[in-house]
């Protein structure tokens, strides 16, 4: 009896909280409604967008393209649109006008969501609806000319991810020490949620707050996973040096961004107390890439592996990315389905890496055949016309004539023919070495740094002549000029993205023989990685020529992104711009790329190329023309 009535006044408790805080609740809700200032209002489309153009994806698939979750959802999206901006005395909401980031409004979407964000759950943001990106962020573009816009599916992005992210975070910690922000946040939660619930809202939202909360109290290993993430993400925050932004719009140090995320949590199985950033394994950010062009031609994906095993040998006509021989900007790899999961990983996706949770360890918020979806989709995606509604109209006479001169001057390393296909149709992507094609190698070192501490990972060791250690002088625990022993960076992101895949494809009930279909093994055979700049057996180094379709599309040029235009590739270095803006999207259809310009309305919008990773010499190729043959040449691949 004593029981029962302890239990009743616990159940009367409980329910006076309820009540309370539904109450509680309801003021900043009341309060919300009646303050217009607290509406969120998206930025709508662009007017001036040529809606009739497209490369490829039909309109379902733009929108799965457009919004499928990769898994990298990282703060709540009812927050998110809850907080102020973080500057201090500014009520403006943190998500109205996101293109301040390159975020591109979508005109298909009825809520304005930007094209490349993604609004999802998954287990590790326990029942709620986080914010995320996707595929589409980076690689979508949009190009203005006289008072015109045309989208570009599969282009390079004027986003900049690491300032979205990082200033969404700032936006969210500034609502927990200024009280006038925390009331805003809240006033605006409030009159989100009475329009999705109605008068219940009071009584609804408590109820889900209590159900996420016993969510995350159930999942300790993913919360703690999440909170690794944010650790690092502040540490990488602190260290980076604002004299030398490293990413910016359109660019992204992608690799050492990925490498910090992964390596740095690593640490022994018996490491004592709380998590602590390994910050042996931290690298500088200062070797940024250019998002790249994604297009292949939806008349030629690569035929489906079937179930036994056996392909066709069918030759697409269209070259595209997904017959390239290595992947990423060096070459390093050759597995789609891995490169994936880096990518994803560099773009927020929470994994479990505490050795201590052995049967935890490796789980991810990975979506594996969204994955697979998004890979699948970009195949579909066509090199891009040149839009004359826009651009204006291609001169045929001076075209033909920039044909002859293509053929002579820069087919020898761009085309690519039957004899440079293997067997199963990939294409041998023709590498250079650095002191070969005279671009920036900063990338190309970074990524061949060894890992100091793998911490529980097995990692078999690789030996480094004195020559290697020349190259890589610049690592951390590497002295120049002594042979050394050290944990390979190829070898190590190879056993711990495995570890991560396998654990996805498990989860998500995916066989040996699917597997086989979705990493395309039977035309790129085992998985390989490798630190592409001291692999002496390759016949090649780790810049590829890769193949020009929609060149024109693609701005800004080299693998870093140091040179505005096709026009200034084809200078001399020092007669390329030594300085530009990036993040504007006005086109400039006579250089091909993006007007240059030193005007900056955004931090780390200005490529300085005197910098370490940001130098624009190099590519000599071509640049002996005279002005009218290098115009004739801009014209004819204004049609390749």
């Amino acid at each position: 009896m004593r029981f029962v009535r302890l239990l009743a006044y616990l159940l009367v408790a409980l329910a006076g909280l309820y009540v309370l805080a539904t109450v509680l609740y309801a003021i900043p809700m009341i309060a919300g409604l009646l303050d217009d200032r607290m509406e969120v209002r998206f930025s709508p489309p662009n007017p001036s967008l040529v809606a009739g153009y497209g490369n490829g994806l039909e309109p379902q698939q733009k929108e799965t393209y457009y919004h499928l979750s990769q898994g990298s959802e990282i703060v709540p999206w009812i927050l998110l649109t809850a907080v102020d901006v973080a500057d201090p005395g500014s009520a403006r909401p943190f998500v109205e006008n996101l293109e301040r980031y390159g975020l591109l409004p979508d005109p298909a979407r009825a809520d304005n969501l930007p094209v490349g964000l993604t609004v999802s759950s998954n287990p590790f943001t326990f029942g709620m609806d986080f914010v995320g990106i996707t595929c589409a962020a980076c690689h979508v573009s949009e190009l203005r000319y006289g008072g015109k816009a045309v989208r570009v599916d599969g282009a390079p992005n004027m986003f900049n991810m690491q300032l979205f992210y990082s200033q969404a975070v700032d936006a969210l910690m500034a609502a927990t020490t200024d009280r006038g922000k925390l009331w805003h946040a809240l006033k605006r939660l409030g009159r989100q949620d009475y329009e999705r619930y109605g008068i219940a809202a009071p009584f609804v939202r408590p109820a889900t707050l209590v159900y996420y909360g016993a969510s995350v109290l159930r999942h300790r290993d993913r919360l703690d996973a999440r909170l690794e993430l944010i650790a690092v993400i502040r540490a990488a925050k602190e260290q980076r040096d604002p004299e030398h932004p490293t990413s910016g719009f359109g660019r992204l140090d992608a690799f050492d961004g990925t490498r910090n995320f992964l390596f740095t949590r690593l640490r022994k199985a018996d490491a004592p107390g709380s998590f602590q950033v390994n910050k042996a394994n931290m690298v500088n950010l200062d070797a940024a890439v250019k998002f790249p062009p994604l297009w292949s031609g939806k008349n030629s994906p690569p035929e489906p592996v079937e179930a036994n095993g056996e392909q066709p040998q069918r030759f697409p006509a269209v070259l595209g990315f997904k017959d390239y021989d290595w992947v990423e900007w060096t070459m390093n790899t050759n597995t789609v389905m891995e490169r994936n999961v880096t990518e994803t990983l560099g773009a927020g996706a929470t994994v479990v890496l505490d050795p201590a949770r052995s049967s935890s360890l490796f789980e991810s918020s990975i979506p594996i055949e969204n994955m697979h979806q998004l890979e699948w989709l970009a195949y579909y995606i066509d090199p891009p016309q040149w839009p004359t509604e826009v651009f204006g109209e291609i001169k045929p006479n001076l075209a033909a004539a920039g044909r002859t001169i293509f053929e002579n001057r820069c087919a020898g390393c761009h085309e690519y023919g039957p004899g440079q296909r293997s067997q199963t149709g990939l294409i041998r992507l023709r590498g250079m070495r650095p002191e070969t094609v005279g671009t920036d190698p900063t990338v190309a070192l970074r990524i061949s740094c060894p890992v100091p501490d793998t911490g529980a990972l097995a990692i078999a060791p690789r030996s480094y002549s004195a020559e290697e250690s020349e190259l890589l002088k610049d690592c951390v625990g590497v002295k120049a000029g002594v042979a050394f022993e050290g944990s390979p960076f190829a070898g190590t992101v190879q056993v711990a993205v495995d570890g991560i895949k396998q654990k996805a494809y498990a989860a998500a009930g995916i066989d040996g023989p699917q597997q086989r279909m979705m990493e395309d093994l039977n035309r790129r055979g085992n998985v390989t990685w490798r630190d592409t700049l001291l692999d002496t057996k390759a016949p090649y180094g780790p810049y590829a020529a890769r193949p020009l379709r929609g060149i024109w599309a693609a701005a800004p040029f080299l693998h870093n992104g140091s040179v505005p235009t096709l026009y200034h590739l084809l200078l001399p270095p020092e007669q390329r711009p030594k300085q530009f803006a990036l993040g504007g999207r006005e086109y400039d259809p006579m250089k091909l790329g993006f007007a240059v310009t030193t005007e900056c309305s955004e931090q780390d919008c200005l490529v300085d190329t005197t910098r370490t990773g940001d130098r624009n010499g190099g590519h000599l190729w071509a640049t002996d023309l005279t002005d009218p043959d290098r115009m004739a040449l801009l014209e004819y691949l204004k049609t390749y």
